[in-house]
């Protein structure tokens, strides 16, 4: 508007420059002449600045991608233009599908974020493992036909409607049965694109942990300032092992509370720290925030899910075992697992990220799950997670009553439509009666095992809606089996 404001004054300036009496003709006419080019020029600019001040208050159109396209961008090549303002934008608010920040573009940038994490933070290699065994491919359509019910009766839509819906956006989705892939499909993604894990990183740790407990190499009732000293001196004095191993700490530490996207909270403060950004103006250290943390219940009284707890378990991991976190967990299971390479990414000071930042195929996630199955002894002769380590996770689980009245309770309450959830435990967000358990991650990421059946299933994505998923592979597994487990 101030610049066709300002033209519009120019033209009225030249109008009183042609009607003014010169004391001669020539010098008339020339005057005449310039104000008359002048004030073309200046109708030229008025036609221009008008057109620009009617693009200016056209809403900008928008379109976020379809799972489709993006697939086909991937095949083709992602434009650097996309892939240039993804990472201008990148920030720890802006790489998840909700961001705050820039909503127009934050499914797509979310897209990308989730398929080359390790282009934005520093990054680690896993190396492929060293036991190599198939998966053979015994697909079955007619499983995309389960559906399962929530508490109240609604019946969802197939699995397969609800694959196909706009609002899904589940990238990839893979089910083994007895070491065979029974389903697979991938919307959204290609089978070797390496996609973030989101916290289904966490159970990478918690089992770690929980082996070395078992291997009586940690105590659960110690403090966790014995493994690791940093923590000394603060809040962290006295909280035991095994309550950060449960997310029962009784610190004022939570995710679920909406903490990691309000200004000035230790929890945005802890994210912010582990994505390089600055803190009112400066780079801040991940310990020393988490070390502000404050005492505000007993532990082992109050589930309260927060990363940070899986964070302070990989240092207690790495002090322990006097090596990389990486390193330790790739001798102790990732050797094992059949995986190809995978990419972990890192905190600025080198640390893993290890509540978040696991990247891999889809396949691998599934060959990380058979790990704790008796399918796995079957397919390589080696056991690596044994049923006594699982009995252990769920003899030292956070009890339901304990469970259900936090968030992620009432998650299991409300969308898995099952009432067997008997609580959580070692990183893992839902143990059933039936021996069962399942993780997932932000914008829909998943991990279901189900030892007694023999069954994983897997999937990526940057949904918006509910993590529905996990209810549909537990419907797909008791579909399989239908005997009386529990």
């Amino acid at each position: 508007m101030g610049k066709s404001v300002l033209v519009t004054s120019s033209i009225q300036s030249r109008s009183i420059l042609l009607n003014f009496p010169f004391k001669n003709k020539g010098q008339t006419m020339k005057y005449k002449l310039i104000a008359i080019s002048t004030l073309f020029l200046t109708l030229a600019l008025t036609v221009t600045a008008v057109a620009e001040t009617a693009e200016m208050k056209q809403p900008t159109p928008t379109k976020t991608l379809t799972l489709a396209e993006y697939k086909t961008m991937l095949e083709k090549g992602v434009p650097i233009e996309f892939v240039r303002r993804a990472k201008k934008l990148f920030s720890m608010r802006h790489f998840t599908a909700d961001a705050l920040d820039h909503k127009e573009s934050a499914e797509d940038d979310a897209l990308y974020y989730s398929t080359f994490m390790w282009e934005f933070l520093p990054s680690a290699v896993v190396p492929a493992s060293k036991t190599k065994f198939d998966l053979p491919r015994a697909l079955n359509p007619a499983l995309g036909d389960v559906t399962f019910s929530d508490l109240k009766g609604k019946i969802h839509p197939t699995l397969k409607t609800f694959l196909d819906s706009p609002e899904s956006k589940i990238q990839g989705l893979m089910m083994i049965h007895k070491g065979k892939v029974v389903y697979e499909t991938y919307p959204g993604m290609r089978p070797t694109d390496k996609h973030i894990w989101m916290s289904v990183t966490k159970p990478l740790t918690g089992t770690l942990v929980l082996d070395l407990i078992m291997q009586g190499k940690m105590d659960p009732n110690a403090s966790i300032t014995k493994y690791v000293p940093e923590l000394k001196g603060s809040a962290w004095d006295g909280v035991t092992l095994q309550s950060v191993l449960n997310m029962t700490t009784g610190l004022n530490a939570d995710d679920i509370s909406g903490n990691m996207y309000k200004a000035d909270t230790m929890e945005q403060r802890y994210y912010q720290a582990s994505f390089g950004d600055l803190y009112k103006g400066k780079k801040e250290n991940w310990l020393d925030v988490i070390r502000e943390s404050k005492k505000i219940a007993e532990p082992y009284t109050l589930y309260q899910y927060a990363s940070l707890n899986t964070q302070v378990l990989s240092i207690a991991v790495e002090n322990v075992t006097q090596k990389k976190f990486v390193d330790y967990l790739y001798e102790r299971l990732l050797q094992y697992a059949g995986t190809s390479e995978m990419v972990v990414n890192l905190f600025p000071d080198g640390s893993i990220q290890a509540a978040t930042a696991m990247n891999s195929t889809l396949e691998d996630l599934g060959r990380y799950g058979l790990l704790y199955t008796p399918t796995f002894k079957k397919l390589t002769g080696k056991e690596v997670i044994s049923q006594k380590l699982i009995d252990q996770m769920f003899a030292t689980k956070v009890p339901i009553e304990i469970f259900a009245p936090s968030a992620v309770g009432q998650a299991a309450n409300e969308l898995l439509g099952n009432q067997t959830v008997s609580g959580s435990g070692s990183q893992f967000d839902f143990l059933w009666k039936d021996g069962a358990f399942a993780k997932t991650g932000h914008n829909s990421q998943g991990l279901y095992i189900d030892p007694a059946r023999e069954f994983v299933g897997v999937y990526f994505g940057v949904s918006l809606v509910p993590n529905y998923p996990i209810g549909y592979m537990r419907a797909v597994a008791l579909s399989l089996d239908k005997k009386d487990v529990e």
